[in-house]
């Protein structure tokens, strides 16, 4: 994930100009899998590559932080950019997998309905 990523200009759905809600109603069923597909991999993708290695390197400083040798090493800026930083990713995770949710609520309405005719 790049430094500074912007998550609605990154996202193909949103980039579409449409509301990923309004524009799931639309979208065939093989669009809506292949659209979750994309998702799942973009979270996995920031997971492994943004949200975690942020999540280790705040609880490195926060260790260093609380040891009495290192204290003086880490710096209350160095500390809350680590945070600052972990809380972006964390916001972004959360929105792509309230996302991931919509897609699965949106599927699982059209596989019922395909059962329930």
């Amino acid at each position: 994930m790049p430094i500074g990523f912007d998550a609605v200009t990154a996202d193909p759905l949103l980039q579409r100009g449409q509301m990923p809600n309004k524009r799931l109603d639309s979208l065939p069923l093989r669009e809506k899998l292949k659209d979750l597909e994309k998702l799942t991999r973009e979270l996995i993708d920031h997971l492994g590559r943004g949200f975690i290695p942020k999540s280790q390197n705040l609880k490195r400083l926060a260790r260093k932080a609380n040891h009495p040798d290192q204290r003086d090493l880490v710096s209350d800026i160095a500390i809350r950019d680590a945070v600052d930083s972990t809380l972006k990713s964390d916001a972004y995770t959360r929105e792509l997998c309230q996302k991931i949710r919509d897609y699965l609520r949106s599927i699982q309405s059209d596989v019922e309905g395909m059962f329930s005719k």
